[in-house]
């Protein structure tokens, strides 16, 4: 009869345990990956200091707001209009091509200039905006237009709010 209550006492208190660290489990990294429209506060640093320092990376998914992100001043629009010479910086390294398609939309190809089989493509529709990311860019040289690590940047479209679609 003791046993089962020891048993029955060590039971309870395992589940009692097991309940508290799920409770305390959510970390910086869950919180950046629920949508959150300006909610700056749970999003960690964004940047080429931001791993060093031990941080999460940021996740941005659909339906967060690209312009009140700690990301946003690592973006460049790229598309829809004319590339901007902060933009051309950043894409050192990319080519990019931009097409109008049948039905209004603009469909831009990325492809780093050294590697044909690594290109990223994108859609955008009337009133979307196409931001090119490029968090590091001290692993571009410039001088040589090559980026020594295209799988760092990529695009991100975003509506006329900068809700990313």
């Amino acid at each position: 009869m003791i046993k089962n209550v020891a048993i029955g006492v060590l039971l309870i208190v395992v589940i009692i345990e097991s309940g508290l660290l799920l409770k305390h489990s959510s970390s910086p990294s869950q919180l950046a990956m629920t949508p959150q429209a300006s909610n700056k506060s749970t999003l960690p640093p964004a940047g080429p200091n931001a791993l060093r320092r031990g941080g999460p990376p940021v996740i941005m998914s659909k339906g967060m707001n690209l312009l009140t992100s700690p990301l946003f001043k690592y973006a460049y629009q790229i598309a829809p209009g004319a590339v901007s010479t902060d933009s051309q910086k950043a894409l050192t390294g990319w080519s990019v091509d931009s097409k109008t398609a049948a039905d209004g939309s603009v469909v831009v190809s990325l492809t780093p200039k050294d590697s044909d089989d690594q290109s990223q493509t994108y859609t955008i529709k009337s009133g979307e905006k196409l931001y090119f990311i490029e968090q590091t860019p001290a692993d571009d040289k410039v001088d040589q237009d090559k980026d020594l690590n295209y799988r760092d940047d990529y695009g991100i479209i975003v509506d006329q709010s900068g809700i990313i679609q």
